[in-house]
């Protein structure tokens, strides 16, 4: 009775914060502007060994309304002197407030009226700030790093290291006058305006950004980079790397200038920029597209053999086309951030199309559409009560906002959507934008109505979910269509197109507009279509089940002339696993031209098992294509303890493949297949070197796949400080492999808690994480691991850590007997109140603070 009436108390509990989790956050708007803030000056001294920045803001405003006060966001500064100057006036001595979170200059009775300039000078100084501004040097755990700091202000971090109005509504010019070491290099926004050694061991540099952009957008790195240059329509392209990567540029970046040249004359406006830099720094990861100088991490530089299936330019393209969208146009506030974050992701597959056609291009958009559908489920892209800022960094924004853009084009055709495109980037140029400005720019090119479409796309959540069934009637000639949408919600308004195709007539296309949950269509045709594509240029997203007889599947697997439409027949075949299925994929595997599809009946035949699935893949290891091999050494992972693929892998490995992934990913299979001796086998692996240790890292991944404890002796060891980041990480995963298939004892959990423990607060970001995700497969050993992972939670400058903080804090919460977890909930709600009555005590203490102010100014 007690263990019932203390689960009922633990499910209440679970509902109840699970409902308050899920709340909207309060309805977002643009921040409130009382002055318009024309220029930012930065003064600093860099000091990297000692992680602090200090020195001079300089702020030249215009006040918008009468104002008596003016906050800057500005996180844990040590302030020491603020000053205005009033028009042309000489700057006095300011009374401010520093509440830690922002400064804010109270003008009492002396207010700004509105056109009144200003400028503002506050001196001030950051040590190791908790985000924005981020140092490295030698660690316990990486004894190799260099000395780097680099800032990253997106979505409102760069608060912590310059004073700034950190919204994406205000947009000022920007100057950057570091000093730092001699021997670094300083890289900010804009053109170099001069570059002066001291004498005294430091060299200051002066960027000049002249044209408005929005705060987050503002960077600094300083570090030892090489530096390689080449011109652009008269404009600098520099590139900064590690000294050891000079030799991987022209692979990683060699296609810098073609993408210049193409977007700028596809969009009909050329780079807006004084320069373009690309800055590979240690420890970042991705990229960012400060205005005219890209922050991107070192792993996109790569060697020779890598470059065989993997390439920099889906990244490169992404950063390059947000200089126009997210730089040039900026989202109004981060409820649109789709218009930044869709353009550029569409923008990779539109560089893909030129350089590469237009299977690479369909093949990229049909992948950002499932991913889109994935993550645009539960809130619409356009959210107006999104929880933080950094939550709208998501499905939506990414691949669903990418997709969005291709109906678009779809919709209105080449022609009128590049032309829109020119129109919403000329009209908005250095403006903040909001999703009707894109509409408007649309509408006024092309004279289309596109309020339905941009309701269905952007403020609701979901796509359509189709039931389409095909019939041939013979008698009558006729071809039956039936669609249905299935979702709960009201119909999506979509454009219906149906291709049939023959043997020996040209193709007849159909279109419709599908407004209702249901439609019927009758179409009368000449003969029995041999082959019936719906959607087939995917001018929809969607999630579809498609009925159609098996011969339409077989003739579209193999004669279909798009890409996606192959592909989708694989994955039915694959689907539906028969004998005669399965034959018709092995024949396409060996056939097919494209590499996308044929790793698409890679994945089908390894869904679908069996022999003849196994000796296709077997024969497909030998295919020319690297990440089609890839693709079949993955699926044969699935055969397991199977000796035929146990010795062809064993071969493959034991000679070695041209690409790194193909040989790490048959490591990986080998490993899965446990044969008998893999360990001393896998082990000889770890002294294979490897581009990023892609190899030792697969290795030790495969090591942990097996049922042997006593390889934790050796995973150990491949934690251990100084040993390769990525490998730390594959350490960590492979750890939690072997107690998740109860391979480990209590003691043993234990030792890797506290082993994981120990290391997780000196990690570095990728490997922490991995640490992170392995502690919930701990078992009850990782509940010691919870008073570190709250602090993380809270704490940790990176939203990713936080984030998978939060994760493992809940799968090891879950895990725990209902009477830990009613005691934790309790803890947890009691800790709640405390934070609220310090908290309300603050808002009572600061509202106390500025009482005075207020009775002097009604006086």
């Amino acid at each position: 009775m007690y263990y019932r009436i203390l689960t009922s108390i633990l499910v209440l509990l679970t509902v109840t914060l699970t409902a308050v989790a899920q709340e909207d956050g309060p309805f977002r708007t643009a921040g409130d502007r009382p002055t318009d803030i024309e220029h930012i000056r930065l003064d600093l001294k860099v000091d990297i060994p000692n992680k602090t920045a200090g020195g001079q803001a300089t702020i030249d405003l215009v006040a918008l309304r009468d104002t008596r006060s003016i906050r800057f966001d500005a996180v844990d500064f040590d302030v020491s002197r603020v000053t205005i100057a009033r028009g042309e006036g000489r700057p006095a001595p300011v009374r401010f407030t520093d509440d830690g979170d922002a400064i804010e200059l109270l003008l009492g009775d002396a207010p700004l009226v509105p056109g009144t300039k200003a400028t503002i000078t506050i001196d001030y100084s950051v040590t190791d700030p908790k985000n924005g501004l981020n140092f490295f040097g030698p660690s316990v755990m990486d004894p190799d790093t260099p000395y780097v700091v680099w800032s990253q202000g997106e979505s409102v971090t760069n608060r912590y290291w310059f004073p700034c109005f950190d919204h994406p509504n205000e947009m000022q010019t920007t100057e950057m006058i570091v000093t730092a070491d001699a021997g670094n290099e300083v890289i900010s926004n804009g053109h170099l305006v001069s570059r002066q050694p001291n004498g005294d061991g430091t060299v200051t540099f002066h960027w000049l950004q002249d044209k408005p952009h929005v705060a987050y957008l503002v960077t600094l790195i300083v570090g030892e980079f090489h530096r390689v240059q080449e011109m652009w329509r008269g404009k600098p392209v520099t590139y900064y790397v590690p000294k050891e990567h000079v030799d991987d540029v022209q692979r990683s970046f060699g296609n810098t200038t073609r993408m210049l040249e193409h977007f700028s004359n596809i969009t009909g406006v050329e780079y807006p920029w004084a320069k373009y830099a690309q800055t590979c720094a240690f420890g970042f990861g991705g990229g960012m597209e400060n205005t005219s100088a890209t922050t991107l991490g070192t792993s996109t530089l790569h060697d020779a053999r890598a470059h065989l299936d993997f390439s920099s330019d889906g990244l490169v393209a992404h950063e390059l086309a947000h200089q126009w969208f997210g730089d040039l146009v900026t989202c109004k506030d981060w409820s649109h951030l789709w218009l930044n974050e869709g353009f550029a992701s569409f923008f990779s597959p539109v560089w893909t199309e030129f350089d590469l056609g237009k299977d690479e291009y369909d093949y990229e958009i049909y992948n950002s559409m499932q991913r889109g559908i994935r993550g645009g489920k539960e809130r619409p892209v356009v959210d107006r009560n999104y929880t933080s800022p950094g939550s709208m960094f998501d499905g939506r924004a990414y691949p669903k906002g990418a997709s969005i853009l291709h109906m678009l084009r779809r919709r209105v055709g080449d022609e009128m959507f590049w032309a829109s495109v020119k129109q919403y980037l000329t009209e908005n140029g250095h403006h903040p934008v909001e999703t009707s400005d894109l509409r408007k720019s649309f509408e006024r090119t092309t004279g289309r109505s596109l309020e339905r479409f941009f309701y269905d796309w952007t403020e609701r959540p979901g796509a359509p979910e189709l039931d389409v069934r095909y019939t041939w009637i013979e008698e009558d000639r006729l071809a039956e269509v039936k669609i249905k949408q299935t979702q709960e919600a009201d119909a999506f308004h979509i454009p219906i197109e149906i291709e049939f195709r023959f043997d020996e007539r040209k193709p007849i296309t159909v279109r419709r507009e599908m407004t209702d949950k249901t439609k019927r269509f009758l179409f009368p045709l000449p003969e029995n279509p041999t082959i019936v594509l719906f959607d087939p240029r995917d001018a929809v997203l969607k999630e579809i089940d498609e009925h159609k007889g098996r011969d339409l599947w077989a003739a579209q697997l193999a004669d279909a002339p798009y890409v996606t439409a192959r592909l989708r027949a694989a994955i039915h075949l694959g689907d539906e696993g028969g004998h005669r299925d399965v034959a018709l994929l092995a024949d396409a595997l060996l056939k097919e031209k494209f590499w996308g599809v044929a790793a698409e009946i890679a994945e089908a035949l390894g869904e679908a098992g069996g022999d003849e699935a196994r000796d296709a893949l077997l024969a497909g290891i030998k295919l020319e294509h690297p990440k089609v091999r890839r693709a079949c050494v993955a699926e044969l992972g699935s055969f397991h303890k199977d000796e035929k693929v146990i010795s062809a892998l064993y071969a493959l490995i034991q000679k070695g493949d041209a690409s790194y992934r193909v040989e790490s990913a048959a490591i990986r299979s080998y490993g899965k297949l446990q044969p008998e001796d893999a360990v001393s086998f896998l082990t000889t692996l770890l002294d294979r070197d490897s581009h990023r240790h892609q190899i030792q890292s697969a290795a030790l991944s495969a090591i942990g796949s097996q049922d042997d404890p006593t390889v934790l002796g050796t995973l150990m060891e491949w934690i251990a400080p100084g040993q390769p980041r990525n490998c730390r990480a594959a350490a960590y995963g492979a750890m939690g492999t072997l107690a998740d298939n109860g391979h480990l004892s209590n003691d043993e959990e234990d030792r890797v808690v506290a082993a994981i423990s120990e290391h997780i607060r000196v990690e570095q970001r990728f490997a922490k994480g991995a640490a992170i995700r392995t502690l919930p497969k701990l078992g009850q050993s990782a509940k010691a691991a919870l008073p570190l992972l709250r602090s993380m939670e809270a704490n940790d400058a990176q939203r990713r850590v936080r984030a998978a903080a939060k994760t493992a804090i809940k799968k090891i919460t879950e895990a725990q007997p209902a009477e830990v977890q009613v005691d934790d909930l309790r803890k947890s709600l009691d800790k709640l109140s405390e934070e609220n009555d310090a908290l309300r005590a603050r808002v009572e203490k600061l509202e106390a603070r500025s009482q005075p102010e207020l009775i002097k100014e009604d006086g």
